[in-house]
């Protein structure tokens, strides 16, 4: 018994010994990433939200103004504007692109003939850079030579041609749908847990007398629902910092029609006009965290079961 008792206690001595140094390994492994958090994280979003609340022209800092900026925001239309494209985008990603990306990833999942060369194929998008994606589209819509006006040529739709890009009725609506193409990423992220689903799950579904939209619906839509959320919201962050496509085909134009928060606060910042650029980002932010609180609310996804 003492013996054991000695073994037991020395046991105890070397597994506190090993805790111990796996506590300061992992502090040192954390502290360089911890600082790299606040000094690029952490210290611009505290200086951007103090001086959302100065008057910053430049490099000179006049003083405190308090809700001045926000007041003025809210009265810009061209704000009011690009608040508006930016909800539109953001409802648009949400309510039909990612639909799209999970019922692309439904179709594959059921592993028709083909389907590896499909998923090959909506991906080829995504390693596209974004300005090489944006000069296809320009010239895809281009008002003399496109491809789009030739179509309608050739299908004797002349009277519907137009400047796709700089038509205020078709400029937005020309710009969304550039971005259906990108949902390849998001299909592909839903079909890999898609396809972790237990085949014996599905043939437990067959048994039972369930189709495949049955299947879908009651199976595999709710065994990825954790997904389906953050690609929601990978889909929503990539509306709000949508920017270089954007830049390159209209740069907000006609008439601040395409305009976005993205875009606006950019020229701010070309303006120089800094603490009114910085008002534009903190708003930004807080529109990024209740969308997300919405989501997650919408899917009942919480800590407790997530």
């Amino acid at each position: 018994m003492v013996e054991q008792g000695v073994w037991n206690a020395g046991k105890l001595h070397r597994h506190k010994r090993l805790s111990q140094k796996g506590f300061w390994f992992a502090l040192i492994v954390c502290i360089p990433v911890t600082v790299l958090f606040f000094l690029f994280f952490l210290i611009p979003m505290a200086v951007t939200v103090t001086t959302s609340f100065m008057d910053w022209d430049s490099l000179k800092v006049e003083g405190w103004v308090g809700l001045n900026n926000y007041i003025r925001l809210f009265k810009d239309p061209i704000f009011l504007t690009s608040l508006k494209n930016l909800l539109t985008w953001v409802a648009c990603a949400v309510l039909l692109h990612v639909p799209m990306a999970l019922l692309c990833a439904l179709l594959l999942s059921e592993k028709m003939r083909g389907w590896k060369f499909l998923r090959t194929a909506y991906f080829i998008p995504q390693v596209i850079s974004a300005v090489a994606w944006a000069t296809i589209f320009i010239s895809i819509f281009n008002p003399s030579y496109g491809l789009l006006n030739g179509l309608l040529d050739v299908f004797g739709l002349q009277n519907l041609k137009t400047n796709w890009l700089f038509n205020s009725a078709t400029a937005w609506p020309s710009i969304i749908c550039t971005w259906v193409f990108h949902i390849g990423m998001f299909a592909m992220i839903l079909l890999g847990e898609l396809l972790s689903i237990p085949n014996e799950l599905m043939e437990s579904a067959k048994v039972d007398g369930a189709n495949k939209l049955q299947t879908a619906i009651h199976i595999k839509i709710p065994m990825v629902r954790m997904t389906l959320m953050n690609v929601m919201i990978l889909t929503i962050a990539d509306s709000i910092k949508a920017f270089d496509s954007l830049y390159i085909m209209t740069n907000g134009a006609p008439n601040f029609r395409t305009e976005t928060l993205s875009l606006y606060l950019y020229q701010q910042y070309s303006y120089s006009d800094f603490s009114y650029a910085n008002t534009i980002g903190v708003i930004i932010l807080v529109i990024g965290i209740i969308l997300v609180s919405v989501i997650r609310r919408v899917l009942r996804v919480n800590d407790k079961n997530a």
